[in-house]
């Protein structure tokens, strides 16, 4: 019988060229909610969720021992690494965050003065059931799509030149 950072790892074998990031939540109507509406987090996404490395088996081991407090429900977020760096790029031209590049709606502000943002659902793979092993997939997942932000963004970059 696997671990569940073993499963996590057999998971994520194939997306060597996306980041991951990891969240751990205590209900799975909320991994479900964020898997289907995306992904509330406050200022930057590392803020709200780990980035790992997909084939370390210690550091997802890490992760879940360190994060278990917060569910048994891991919410995995996949951004290709091409994409990443075009964000990055866009974001530092255009003067911006990249998390302004990757919601699908404004960011507000939160009672103590952080952004609220949130995150795309195509950028959710899925969550996995520590205590039962399952993983259930996100049907909209795309590690590399190009949200609705980060192409009016290029559009205006284009004009500027």
């Amino acid at each position: 019988m696997s671990t569940a950072g073993e499963t996590i790892v057999s998971l994520l074998e194939n997306d060597k060229n996306c980041i991951v990031f990891l969240h751990n939540t205590k209900h799975e109507e909320t991994a479900k909610m964020i898997m289907c509406e995306g992904f509330l987090f406050e200022e930057q996404l590392t803020y709200s969720c780990d980035r790992v490395n997909p084939m370390d088996l210690v550091e997802i081991n890490y992760f879940l021992v360190e994060r278990k407090e917060y569910g048994k429900f891991t919410v995995v977020i996949q951004i290709s690494r091409d994409l990443f760096n075009k964000l990055n790029m866009a974001a530092e031209a255009a003067d911006i965050t990249i998390e302004d590049l990757l919601t699908i709606s404004k960011p507000v502000l939160s009672d103590n003065d952080e952004y609220i943002y949130k995150l795309d659902p195509h950028f959710i793979k899925g969550y996995f059931d520590i205590k039962t092993g399952k993983f259930r997939s996100n049907k909209k997942f795309n590690p590399d799509y190009k949200t609705k932000a980060y192409t009016e963004v290029l559009k205006q970059l284009e004009r500027r030149e």
